[in-house]
């Protein structure tokens, strides 16, 4: 046996003398050098230079998302969201994936190497990648390239040693960061590039974007860090505890990772670092935004400010206003800190809006002085005081600044500037009924009044409570209503002025027709020894006294007084011609629409009511529209055309009750019922519905 050996060997080794012979004389060498080397390169498992793995939360669907782009022969794909959203997670655990794919049964394609590059939120230099990859392939040669040829060479490496490039926090808006661009677009074929990107937008190549946690998930991730460190408070919490939590963070999974690891620190309690977060003076989220703070400059950091004072949202319009600088500047800026990854942009109401991360907020607030708030603050209520104090029923102009309003009356409220907060509401108080934000009218009727309270102005407290009165009212809220109406009343008694006695005399009187009591309504606004009509026109309060006309008139329609309520609607809509009031015009003209009617000229009816719909859609007045709604749905009752009568009937029945307008329900889903009863019992129409009639049921209808 060992004689075989011997000469099998023997064998061998003449065959590979004569090979390198052979070779030598061809000028094989080289060749088969590389083939050799590439040979055992393809043999060899990856090499895999990755962080480690981290349990994800709710990223199923981005996983997903990237390898099912990396399948369809993409090469590169950027991980896009706002810092600590979890792009690196992400970028890692789709490496690891693939690295999986490459060592299971599963076909896929062989990669040497498999390496995390850090831009530590700056530019990757092609240097940088040549390093890492040569520690990576044991070959210096490629950090040894000249720098002109550096892309060439690494390009070269890349085509026979395929690799994944996982490249991290890369900003690209740095300096130099063309040069990384362009070298990932021309990757030789076979090597892959997932970069995780501070700079949304930038890279050519499909998105994959990171939104923050929902609720659900932020417990989920912040029980399990709890359960890591051993953090009682936090597993012991209550739905509501954690609910203000994630208000405070948000759904950003690295802060919430910061804040479980702040309270499993020895004497800070879980309840301890909740107040701090709610005062403000937490630090846990300086470690994520400490070091781009710095670099966006004064007034980056000042639009940072205005978003975070307006709730983390602000659109071009406030932000030109709080920064003093015209649009084309705000918008280029707001750009380069959207491309910085520190704001986020959505359209709402065709208006794009600008907006940061809830522990971006946190921060922002916690770096910035309350004198700069305050500012702000003042700016913008001035702004909005000015604007709508000259157009106070522009509603579809003000629906895009309504929360700013809402967070600026209670700002000013708190801070003290009771004049402001007092001003702000008095000219937006209409656009909130016009839009039907009934809760926002009585919650901040009541910041107003304690506003007019706390400046002894008792005129413009009788103001609020009649705002809250009437808006208790039209939703049937019998006892608040009368309540708050005998408040005012009191009041403006008090100080005896006529022009707010007047008005609390229309706020009992609206109260109580809307309670279905049309007989003492009356009776407090016509009462011989105080008209309220007349008292408001006496001292010049004319929209008080068109709100009173608007009232009688509905009272009479509602007790079968037509010829009564026609007198009363005709002045009303003279009154709004002379004061011009155009809105108030569409109230006027729908009741003389349903005046015409019971007179039999449907045309001239419906002409009418054509224009008070023209009115109220141009004004975006929900409430007008739900009764105008009614009457068309009445007219073609009465006039046999039964399928439009329900449909009609029906919308408005749906908008009554999202708007709570009970009377205006009731009598919408009668007529609905009866058009349906009509449809099929044609000698019903006949009978009972041929004829006009004023009323279905025994709710009252409009009177404000």
């Amino acid at each position: 046996m060992d004689g075989i050996t011997a000469g099998v060997n023997e064998l061998l080794g003449l065959v590979s003398a004569l090979l390198a012979v052979i070779a030598a004389v061809l000028a094989l060498p080289p060749l088969i050098g590389r083939w050799r080397r590439g040979d055992r390169a393809r043999r060899q498992p990856p090499k895999i230079l990755l962080p480690s793995r981290t349990h994800l939360v709710d990223r199923t669907d981005e996983v997903a998302q990237v390898l099912q782009h990396l399948d369809r022969g993409e090469y590169l794909v950027s991980i896009e969201g706002s810092i600590g959203v979890g792009k690196s997670a992400l970028a890692t655990e789709v490496a690891h994936r693939l690295a999986q794919r490459g060592t299971g049964r599963q076909k896929a394609r062989a990669y040497a190497s498999l390496v995390w590059f850090d831009a530590h939120n700056g530019a990757l230099g092609l240097a940088d990648l040549a390093r890492t990859l040569g520690l990576a392939a044991g070959d210096p040669t490629l950090s040894a390239a000249p720098a002109e040829h550096k892309a060439e060479v690494l390009r070269a490496f890349l085509a026979s040693h395929p690799a994944v490039l996982v490249i991290d926090n890369l900003r690209l808006t740095a300096t130099d960061a063309h040069h990384l661009v362009d070298f990932l677009r021309t990757l030789p074929s076979g090597s892959l590039a997932i970069v995780s990107a501070n700079t949304p937008g930038r890279l050519p190549a499909p998105r994959v974007m990171l939104q923050e946690l929902q609720q659900k998930y932020t417990e989920e991730l912040l029980i399990r860090e709890a359960t890591r460190r051993g953090v009682t408070d936090i597993l012991n919490a209550d739905r509501a505890t954690l609910s203000r939590l994630h208000e405070l963070l948000g759904g950003n999974p690295r802060a919430i990772e910061l804040f479980a690891l702040a309270c499993a620190h020895e004497g800070r309690s879980f309840s301890i670092r909740l107040r701090q977060l709610e005062a403000g003076s937490a630090q846990l989220t300086d470690a994520l935004f400490t070091a781009v703070w710095h670099d966006i400059g004064t007034t980056g950091r000042s639009l940072l400010s205005v978003c975070a004072f307006l709730n983390g949202s602000a659109n071009a319009e406030q932000l030109c206003v709080a920064l003093n600088l015209p649009q084309g500047e705000v918008e280029d800026l707001a750009e380069r800190l959207w491309s910085d990854g520190l704001l986020s942009s959505h359209q709402r109401h065709d208006t794009t809006f600008y907006t940061c991360s809830a522990a971006l907020r946190l921060f922002v607030l916690n770096h910035t002085s309350q004198d700069e708030l305050n500012g702000i603050a003042t700016c913008l209520a001035d702004h909005f005081i000015s604007r709508f104090g000259q157009h106070w029923e522009d509603a579809t102009g003000a629906e895009a600044h309504l929360d700013a309003i809402r967070l600026l009356i209670r700002d000013r409220h708190h801070n003290r500037a009771f004049e402001q907060s007092f001003k702000l509401f008095e000219v937006t108080l209409d656009i909130f009924f016009t839009l039907g934000l009934f809760d926002d009218r009585i919650d901040l009727g009541w910041v107003a009044y304690q506003a007019a309270t706390a400046r002894g102005q008792s005129e413009e407290r009788s103001l609020a409570l009649s705002v809250i009165s009437s808006t208790h009212a039209i939703r049937g809220e019998e006892a608040a209503a009368a309540r708050t109406a005998d408040l005012g009343l009191r009041i403006a008694r008090e100080i005896g002025s006529v022009k707010e006695i007047a008005r609390q005399l229309r706020c009992v009187g609206f109260q109580l027709f809307r309670a279905g009591k049309a007989v003492e309504a009356l009776a407090v606004v016509k009462n011989a020894g105080e008209d309220a009509e007349e008292m408001a026109r006496s001292v010049g309060d004319f929209n008080n006294m068109i709100d009173i006309q608007s009232l009688v008139g509905a009272a009479y329609w509602h007790l079968g007084r037509v010829d009564q309520c026609a007198r009363t609607v005709r002045r009303f809509l003279d009154s709004c011609e002379e004061l011009p009031w155009e809105r108030g015009k569409a109230y006027a003209i729908r009741d003389l629409a349903e005046v015409t009617m019971m007179g039999g000229a449907f045309q001239d009816a419906m002409l009418l009511l054509d224009q008070a719909r023209r009115i109220a859609v141009r004004y975006r007045d929900v409430r007008q529209l739900v009764r105008v709604d009614l009457t068309d749905a009445r007219m073609h009752l009465f006039q046999g055309r039964m399928i439009r009568s329900r449909r009609y009937a029906l919308r408005a029945a749906a908008d009554a009750h999202s708007l709570s307008l009970i009377g205006e329900r009731a009598e919408a889903e009668a007529v609905a019922r009866y058009a349906v009863r009509a449809l099929f019992w044609p000698w019903l129409w006949i009978v009972v519905f041929r004829k006009p009639r004023i009323r279905f049921t025994e709710m009252t209808v409009g009177g404000d």
